[in-house]
């Protein structure tokens, strides 16, 4: 494999749950070398989410901890802890950039701030991916991905059970989109640093992040005075459109009609010629009747040959595809995206490959998601030069590990 983008770059990885976990595993795709660093007494809580059942070392054997810090290695320090706090300034001292998602006020309360970091290196980069920023009336909430979604605006657009209460999203959306933009913004740093030679601190706060992707909204919001409508599938411009009931258990295929030319193509397929000339306005008024007419075709018919069938007559559709019969959709598999990682605690799965592609390198993920301690020797003995003899003192007073202290398996 030829040289990925980001080797020879050391991140110093002090992140946790999902955002800032998910920005730090790009950079390790991309050849980074992560070193993740966790407390004894305050580890990543994901490590023991969901863990594999019937296993000892349940904090080794987290699927979501697998999939969010592979490609990383593992050092335990208690930065609490006088000794634990200098040695991960020297390891900052060896590092190019340091990157947290604490509270707004952990990483000061530390004495790891960024005035702290520059004079141990004087062009360090560091982000700072706090939920709420580091600066404002909000900063010293805690922002996880559910919080982050209702304070920048997409319940509004996701709508209303009926239950009356604003529905978030399936996942928390704003945790990997705010850890992409971390992962950009590390690369403008870094090469900003590569052109004057000088470190950064970037103040990337999650909610704003997560806002930026409902601009459409807060244009009309702020030159209409008007509230998005909640449409469901159904769109502003296009009609019919909408997501359709096919044959099979749960199985649908999504159609979207953009033109009164593609429109004329659909009524052919489904066989109501009857309605082929009908308008644009003319659709919107009646799309509850065209959806019972395009239903009663796609129904009889499985969700992939249906979206086939309407793309060889130039209409959008596609498949609704769930999360379990991704795994085998053939352009992934044709395209090698799935990867299967051997782990020493685990039985393998497939986990999915590095979006991005090179022409010169080709990165896929190479290696399980640290144990817990894993390279505590290779680190603080080979990087940082430590002897056994004390390596093994800071393991008796705490200050290093090899297991979180009192962990339990879901908190």
């Amino acid at each position: 494999m030829k040289r990925l983008p980001l080797e020879g770059v050391r991140v110093a990885d002090l992140t946790m749950v999902w955002a800032g976990p998910f920005a730090t595993k790009i950079l390790a795709e991309m050849g980074a070398e992560v070193i993740k660093v966790e407390s004894p007494q305050a580890w990543d809580l994901v490590r023991t989410l969901i863990p594999m059942p019937g296993v000892e070392e349940f904090w080794n054997c987290s699927y979501y901890f697998n999939d969010y810090n592979r490609d990383k290695k593992s050092l335990t320090l208690h930065l609490a802890h006088p000794e634990g706090r200098e040695l991960f300034l020297r390891l900052v001292e060896r590092s190019d950039v340091v990157i947290e998602n604490y509270r707004a006020d952990v990483l000061e309360k530390l004495g790891l701030g960024y005035e702290v970091l520059r004079e141990r290196k004087r062009d360090i980069i560091l982000v700072s991916m706090a939920g709420f920023g580091k600066t404002g009336p909000d900063r010293d909430y805690v922002g996880y991905g559910p919080i982050i979604e209702q304070m920048a605006g997409l319940a509004s657009l996701t709508g209303y059970g009926d239950d009356g209460i604003p529905y978030k999203t399936g996942i928390s959306y704003g945790d990997p989109v705010a850890g992409a933009a971390a992962a950009g913004a590390v690369a403008l740093a870094l090469i900003r640093r590569q052109r004057t030679g000088e470190g950064t601190f970037i103040d990337l706060a999650q909610r704003e992040v997560m806002a930026t992707l409902i601009g459409e909204a807060f244009v009309r919001a702020s030159l209409r005075g008007q509230v998005p409508p909640h449409r469901g599938n159904r769109d502003e411009r296009f009609a019919p459109q909408g997501v359709y009931r096919s044959f099979g258990v749960d199985r649908w295929v999504a159609i979207s009609v953009r033109n009164d030319e593609e429109w004329r193509a659909l009524a052919e397929v489904i066989g109501r010629q009857d309605l082929a000339n009908l308008t644009l306005e003319e659709r919107r008024a009646r799309h509850d009747e065209l959806d019972q007419a395009i239903e009663a075709w796609t129904s009889l018919i499985r969700p992939q040959v249906a979206a086939q069938v309407l793309q060889e007559r130039g209409i959008p559709a596609a498949p609704v595809i769930d999360t379990e019969a991704i795994h085998d959709d053939p352009n992934l598999v044709a395209r090698g995206y799935w990867v299967t990682l051997p782990h020493p605690r685990m039985k393998p799965w497939r986990q999915p490959r590095s979006p991005w592609r090179f022409a010169e390198a080709q990165p896929r993920p190479r290696r399980h998601a640290p144990l817990f301690g894993e390279h505590n020797e290779e680190i603080l003995g080979g990087l940082l030069g430590l002897s056994r003899e004390e390596i093994a003192r800071l393991e008796a007073e705490g200050v290093v590990g090899r297991a979180p202290v009192n962990a339990r398996p879901g908190g």
